[in-house]
Formats: C-alpha cells, structure tokens, sequence
C-alpha cells in the first residue's frame, strides 16, 4: 500500500490520558512505524502547552482556542475550518475522534475535501448529553451536527451497540464501519495468576457513568478474605465522595484511591480480576487492557461491555446498578482461583484474535483505501 498522509483530530487534550487521546496516540505511532506520515491536531486547550509540539516522534499542532463561553467554540470551529481547507491536499486521509463540533465542523466542509473524511464515534460521551442521546438529539443544534457528522466518507463505530444506535438516528448504513479500538499487546501482557494478589481493579474517570458508588456497596457487601483489596486508579469529580463514600461504609482500610497512575499496567497486573461498572460504555479502553493483561472481568450487562466480555467464558456480567449482584460476582471470582486462570486467559485470546494493534491499523487503512478507490 502507498504510504498513507493522515490527519488525526483529537476534540479535547492532547496529550491526555482520556481513552479518546490514548487511542489516537497508540494509533499515530503505529501508523509511524508502518511508513505513513501522521500528524495530530488538537484544541489548544492547555496554554502551558506550544501550539506546536512533538509528542512520541509524532508531530502535534494545536489549534488557538479562546476560552469565551459559546463564542470560544464557534471561533475554534472557525479556525479549524480554515485550516482544514488551506491544507487539503496535503492529507490523504482526515479521521476525527469523537463526534463532537469539530467533527461537525469538517463535515460541513465535506464537499471542499479531497481527502477521505472518518468520523470515530467513541461512545460514552455521544450517547450520554452528546448527540446521539435521545433527549438531546432533536434540539436544533444537535441535529445541525448531527446532519454534519452523516457526511463523512466513513463513520467508525466501535461496538455493535454504537451502530446499532447510528441507524437508529438515521445514519447511513453504507458508511458505518466496524472498527474497534486497539491494544498494544506489548505493553499490556499477563502475570501468572500464581503471583497476583487477591485484588480487584477499576481503571479510568471518576464520574457518574462510571456508576463507582455501586462498586463500593458491592465491594462493602462482598464476603472477601480480609486482604481483599479494591484499587480504584484514575480522577476526576467524583473522588471525595467515594472515598467520603467508602469511610461511610467501614471498606477505607480496603479500598486504594491511587488518582492518576503512568504505570497502568504495572497495576492491572497486580490483580485478580478488573471490574467495570457502569450504567454506559462505548468500547471502553480499560476493560481491552485489563484483558489484555490476562485478567477475568465482572462488568455491568451495558453497551460496549457486553461486546467484549463474554458470560461465563472471559467473565461475568452483571445488571447495572446492582450491587448485590455485583458483590456475588466479585466473590465468585476473587473466590475461585481455577475459575480466575481459565476466564483470564480467555480474556487474552480474546483481545489477541480481534483487537490487536497491526489488526486495527490495516482496517483502518483498507476503510480510507476504499473511499479512495470510490
């Protein structure tokens, strides 16, 4: 294949570690290594940051964004607008991550594009206040970038879930691509089940979806060994309640708010079995790398979840926003060493079959071929 020039939009920080900007960083620097030339473009969010920058060998732009509320967005669409049209033949390819204005924005400009257009609908966020959430997405300004979105050339949907609810919009069916998120296998690998330690896990941002306050009444109902530990990584909005939350329910001297790690995973590692929550997923970016690690998962029966743990086979799911059920869950496998080792190492056979990195890159490449070629 002819190297590819691509373009990859972050709507948000960057770098960052949310799950959206993770994933375009270990996507840019796997696109560096198969020989194509990657840039990144992001909002200029963080001002201690230059509007140029070199993250990973890959370049960085970042787009002037004032902070003026309804104002500061127009203008940063504006702007992006711009820049895409004053450089359109030097991508070959343009993928936005997450549909959000910017992806509206470029969509607007479809028709002035000669490059393939992907638009990535993440999950969490658009379903949940974002535009595909049915309470909002009837209002004038959610259908405008609604409308916007639909012209994209490909629509990356990274769940059967995510699609499902795309048609459901009215989105066209020929371009939805099935495109999951990526691992890296490298970096993400299992200890033997023999050198954990009896410990569950959750990864990620502290905030309602999450539905974290549920994952301490299981973990304070759960009939555990007395060194049972609970290791929360990650921060957000919601971390003085919980751990207000977890002193209220006796479990403090069981529960480890670690806030942000680098180290992700050392800590998966170190488990037992990962436990993913929430009421709403997309393809969540966490669960992949606690498989990836070889760990079994207990998950709430939601969306992007239900993609990728299967019942009784890599894991257990649960309905969402049930504690006891998820207390049991957690018993029968932190309880179960046998049944540990056998559902982790289905985890990482999972993810290696489907999910890995060179996997994820040459679909990606063969969607922004077939635009090429129409």
């Amino acid at each position: 294949m002819t190297p590819k020039r691509i373009l990859l939009v972050v709507d948000g920080f960057y770098p960052s570690t949310g799950g959206s900007e993770m994933q375009v960083g270990l996507l840019a620097r796997a696109f560096r290594a198969h020989g194509h030339e990657v840039t990144i473009l992001a909002p200029h969010l963080d001002k201690s940051l230059p509007l140029r920058d070199t993250v990973d060998d890959v370049p960085v732009e970042r787009i002037p964004y004032p902070r003026i509320r309804i104002l500061g967005a127009l203008v940063l669409d504006i702007r992006f607008m711009a820049r895409l049209i004053a450089r359109r033949r030097r991508y070959d390819a343009i993928h936005v991550h997450m549909a959000k204005n910017l992806a509206a924005a470029a969509g607007l400009i479809r028709p002035l594009l000669p490059s393939t257009l992907a638009v990535k609908i993440s999950g969490a966020w658009e379903f949940d206040g974002g535009i595909l959430d049915p309470e909002r997405r009837t209002r004038p300004l959610y259908r405008l970038i609604n409308a916007c979105v639909k012209r994209a050339d490909n629509i990356q949907c990274v769940s059967e879930y995510t699609r499902r609810r795309l048609l459901d919009a009215g989105y066209p069916e020929d371009r939805l691509r099935m495109i999951p998120n990526a691992v890296d296998l490298e970096r993400f690998v299992p200890t033997p089940i023999g050198q954990r330690k009896c410990k569950a896990v959750f990864v990620g941002r502290l905030v309602p979806v999450k539905a974290l306050p549920i994952l301490l009444q299981a973990w304070a109902r759960a009939r555990l060994s007395p060194d049972a530990i609970l290791e929360i990584a990650g921060d957000g909005p919601e971390r003085a309640s919980l751990q207000a939350q977890s002193q209220a329910l006796g479990v403090a001297d069981r529960v480890r708010f670690l806030g942000e790690v680098s180290d992700v995973p050392g800590v998966l590692r170190e488990a037992s079995v990962y436990v993913q929550p929430s009421y709403q997923e997309g393809m969540p970016n966490s669960v992949l790398e606690a498989m990836a690690c070889g760990l079994p998962i207990v998950a709430s029966r939601v969306s992007g979840n239900e993609d990728l743990v299967v019942h009784e086979h890599n894991g257990l799911l649960v309905p969402a926003g049930d504690p006891d059920a998820l207390a049991a869950a957690i018993e029968r496998v932190l309880g179960n060493r046998e049944l540990a080792r056998s559902m982790g190492e289905a985890s990482r056979d999972f993810v290696v079959a489907r999910y890995s990195v060179p996997a994820v890159v040459a679909e990606l490449l063969e969607s922004y071929e077939k635009v090429a070629r129409r």
